[in-house]
């Protein structure tokens, strides 16, 4: 853990706070940027916000007896619906501008957006597609009280493949989202930018 605090703490309700705001905000000015140094600073702004988000997410910011148990619970997650959606208004920006072809390079936007989405989105998504595949099957989880240590603080499984199945599941779909924004930026931005060529190049023809 690289804290002990509390998740209700006020520096990471701020820190929250800032990192939800950096990530609607800053990708309208990411596409409309055409300044180098400005450009690489929203560009770490967005990135940190998700780095910040993504470990509170994971445990690592907060203390838990287990140690980080990667953002899952028994429960739910609570952060699991809010960060899904904050993932998708992060994007539209990027995806609108690249469908009206005002990005360069394409492929690597298109990089970055995915990698900042999977990590920003992957563990929500693996975890709740995971709990509901898992639980709609008749699946539960078993308290250890044998645990020496800490009675009830390990929970297990009590249908183990089961649980890897949805598991399973939940990598497919948490790796199939980031995957198919790269697929949708590149493309789309690439087919804008090819459009822009061959009408520059019919009105240089007609000139």
């Amino acid at each position: 853990m690289l804290m002990d605090a509390h998740y209700d703490d006020p520096v990471l309700v701020m820190g929250r706070i800032l990192a939800i705001a950096t990530l609607v905000v800053a990708p309208y000015g990411i596409v409309r940027v055409r300044t180098p140094l400005a450009l690489r600073c929203l560009w770490s702004m967005w990135f940190l916000g998700i780095f910040f988000l993504a470990a509170l997410y994971l445990g690592f910011l907060t203390y838990h007896y287990m140690g980080p148990q990667l953002g899952f619970s028994t429960d739910g997650n609570p952060m699991n619906g809010w960060m899904i959606m904050l993932g998708f208004f992060s994007v539209m920006p990027f995806l609108l501008a690249a469908r009206k072809g005002s990005i360069e390079r394409p492929l690597r936007f298109g990089t970055a957006v995915a990698l900042g989405v999977l990590l920003l989105v992957g563990p929500p998504v693996l975890n709740a597609v995971a709990l509901n595949i898992y639980t709609q099957g008749g699946g539960a989880f078993d308290l250890d009280m044998d645990n020496s240590v800490q009675p009830g603080e390990v929970i297990t499984p009590n249908d183990p493949e089961a649980w890897d199945f949805a598991n399973s599941i939940g990598f497919v779909v948490c790796s199939l989202i980031p995957l198919l924004l790269f697929i949708a930026t590149w493309r789309l931005g690439g087919r804008s930018q090819s459009s822009r060529v061959e009408i520059y190049e019919q009105e240089s023809i007609r000139e």
